[in-house]
This record gives C-alpha cells, sequence and structure tokens, in this order.
C-alpha cells in the first residue's frame, strides 16, 4: 500500500497554552528546513503535523533527528467513512501469525462512531480475511492506528519515537564551549532538546596540537549538526595563552587558570554572537577540576550564565547518551586537546578564588585575551 506521508507526534509543545502556536510553527520551520531537497508538502492539523511525500528511509531518518518530535507514523490515508476505513485497513494489515489490536482516536466528534466502535467495526472486517491474527488487547504484536478526522482519517502500522524535547530555535542561544571529549558534545546536544540553538567554541593549542585534532572537533560539529539547522564553530588559538601560564603560575592552579582563560574568551564571543549562556561538560566530581570548590572559583571568570547539563551525570551514563547520538566514536579518537598539555602533577582540587586571582596577576591576562580574540576563526557547518 503506498503511503502518502508521516503523522508528526508532539508531546510538550501541547502543554504551551498560548504559546502553543509558536513552537508549533517553529516545529514546522524546522521540518521544512530539514526536508529542503525533498518534494513535500506540510499540513498543520490539530495536534498532529502531517508531512506529506514519498516514504523514504532518508526523510525517516531526518524526521527522527528533530527536536520536537515525540514519535512519527507512515500513513496511509481514506475518506472518513466506515466502509472505506474497513476496506484500507483490510488492505494494510497482514496476514501473518501474531496477535493483534485496533486503536481508534476519534479527533472529529461529528463521525458517527465511537472510538470502541470503530475499533469492533474493523476488527470484525478484517479478522476473517486475515484468520492468522489473533486478537491481543493488552500487549500486540501488530496494532492498526486510525484517526478519524474532519479532512481524512489515517491509518498506519508503525509508531516510531523521536527525540521529543523542544523545537531549536525557541529558546535562547547559547555556546558551548566543545572540546575533543565525550562530554561536551553531549552537553551541546542535551541543550538542543531544550529548544537552544547551539553554537561552539573551541581552544587550538598550534603546534601542540595538529590539523588532526582540529578535524575531529569539525567531525563533532558535524555530527551534532544533524539535529540543528546550522552551526558556526569558533576556533580560538589558545597556546600562547597556556605557554604564559605555564612559565609564570604555580602548576596546582594551571588547569583552572585554563578555563578562566576559556571563560573569559568564551563570553566575549556569546556577546558578540547574541548569546545568552555558556555551555559546558562539566560534572561533579568527575575529575579534579570538577569539583564544588573549584567550578565555584572558576565560575567568577565570567559575569554571563553558565549551563552544565551533566552536572549530575555519572561518567557511563554520558558515554551512553554519546553513543546514541552518534559522537562517541569520534570522541575517542586518540588526538590531544588542548587541556590535556601542561598538565599538573597533583592538581588543587579546593581551589581558593583568592589564589587564583594572585596567579592571574603574574601574567598580562587581559592582554592575551584580547590576542586570543583578534585571531578567532569561524565556520560554518
Amino acid at each position: 500500500m503506498k503511503v502518502c506521508g508521516y503523522l508528526i507526534r508532539y508531546d510538550e509543545l501541547g502543554l504551551k497554552g498560548k504559546n502553543r502556536l509558536f513552537f508549533e510553527k517553529k516545529l514546522i520551520s524546522n521540518i521544512k528546513e530539514k526536508l529542503k531537497e525533498t518534494p513535500i508538502t506540510i499540513d498543520h492539523l490539530w495536534g498532529r503535523i502531517l508531512v506529506r511525500c514519498e516514504e523514504s528511509t532518508e526523510v525517516r531518518s531526518r524526521l527522527l533527528k528533530i527536536f520536537g518530535i515525540s514519535s512519527l507514523s507512515p500513513i496511509v490515508e481514506v475518506e472518513s467513512r466506515l466502509s472505506s476505513i474497513q476496506e484500507e485497513a483490510l488492505a494494510l494489515v497482514p496476514n501473518r501469525s501474531s496477535t493483534f489490536r485496533v486503536t481508534t482516536r476519534r479527533v472529529d466528534k461529528k463521525f458517527p462512531l465511537t472510538s470502541r466502535a470503530v475499533n469492533i467495526e474493523v476488527a470484525n472486517f478484517v479478522l476473517p480475511e486475515r484468520p492468522l491474527l489473533k486478537i491481543d488487547l493488552d500487549d500486540p504484536e501488530l496494532e492498526l492506528g486510525i484517526e478519524i478526522r474532519e479532512e481524512k482519517t489515517f491509518l498506519f502500522l508503525e509508531k516510531e519515537s523521536g527525540l521529543g524535547g523542544l523545537p531549536v530555535g525557541t529558546g535562547g542561544k547559547v555556546l558551548t564551549l566543545l572540546s575533543g571529549g565525550i562530554d561536551s558534545p553531549v552537553a551541546a546536544w542535551m541543550m538542543m532538546k531544550r529548544g537552544c540553538p547551539v553554537e561552539y567554541i573551541h581552544f587550538y593549542s598550534y603546534p601542540y596540537t595538529g590539523e588532526q585534532s582540529k578535524e575531529k572537533v569539525l567531525d563533532l560539529v558535524r555530527t551534532l549538526s544533524c539535529y540543528q539547522n546550522k552551526s558556526f564553530l569558533h576556533i580560538v588559538p589558545f597556546g600562547e595563552i597556556q605557554e604564559a601560564l605555564q612559565r609564570h603560575c604555580n602548576e596546582r592552579y594551571r588547569t583552572l587558570l585554563y578555563r578562566r582563560m576559556m571563560q573569559r574568551i568564551a563570553t566575549e564571543v556569546a556577546y558578540r554572537r547574541r548569546g545568552m549562556a555558556l555551555v559546558t561538560g562539566e560534572s561533579i566530581g568527575q575529575v579534579a577540576s570538577q569539583t564544588v570548590e573549584n567550578i565555584s572559583a572558576v565560575s567568577t571568570a565570567t559575569d554571563m550564565l553558565i549551563l552544565r547539563p551533566l552536572i549530575g551525570f555519572n561518567k557511563n551514563e554520558t558515554i551512553s547518551l554519546s553513543q546514541k547520538i552518534g559522537t562517541y566514536e569520534i570522541s575517542i579518537r586518540p588526538f590531544e586537546d588542548c587541556c590535556t598539555l601542561f598538565q599538573p602533577q597533583a592538581p588543587a582540587t579546593k581551589a581558593r578564588l583568592l589564589d587564583l586571582l594572585q596567579e592571574e596577576e603574574k601574567v598580562a591576562y587581559k592582554e592575551l585575551v584580547q590576542g586570543a580574540l583578534s585571531h578567532i576563526e569561524t565556520l560554518s557547518i
């Protein structure tokens, strides 16, 4: 049976009250952008979005990477008459040995039969012609879904889960500090899920890190770009800053001083790009620099909001999510990033802000920040 398109469902969007239309329109806009190379038409129905197009693996894959979609079904459509629904159901349902039920959602309350009555009438019509099917109302292997609307009636056998969340673009823009590791790409993905457009900033320590390290980060952004319509990556030269801190500052505080410099630079880039917050992949206790004391001391380097969506995750939880979203295999490539350079032998785990401020006075940190900002490379991906 020829599929006419996909019925898109959403959950959180339906709870937005007077703002619901804004969220729905943004989801439709994101669908159009993601499928701009595919001939489609979109119908905005009450509580649903209908994407009319030919069924294809590529279209389905793209739809399943759009935040805001809770599930989708490839559908066929018929006139909203019982006889038409019964005939299409018979054509759609295969004769195979499995348990079966019919589930109807009657959106058009003018339709003469209740949902339960439609279930019974359709099942009674189909089962004599499909003798291998056995009714199971609790946990069937095969479920025929029916949505009866004023416009048309839709029938489907599949209901595939989407990403859920909110459409990207309904929240404020954020800037993710993207290393080459496992955590920060997952943090960026989680902010997209809450509707935030994400840009990225990466600190690149040439000549200590080579082109392979840079390419790794580019591949991470390319992978994450599948979940939003456009991405920008800001690459910051960081080697000179690290050399200065390595020469003049106490080794115990080196990693924390790196992070404070990064946050100063990232804050300026975020302001230039009209970003509203910084995002990091920090998690309490995961490494020595990520104690509550250290995170608190580092955070004072900026007046911008810092979001840490992984703060309560353990490493296995983060790895599991990175595998799901497709960044894990890239993140574990064995190329160093700037945070692994000049690592202290015994890093401070409970740094005081006063100690960090005193260490920063040993270098011309404001001039170093401005020098890095003047040499940023911005890529559209």
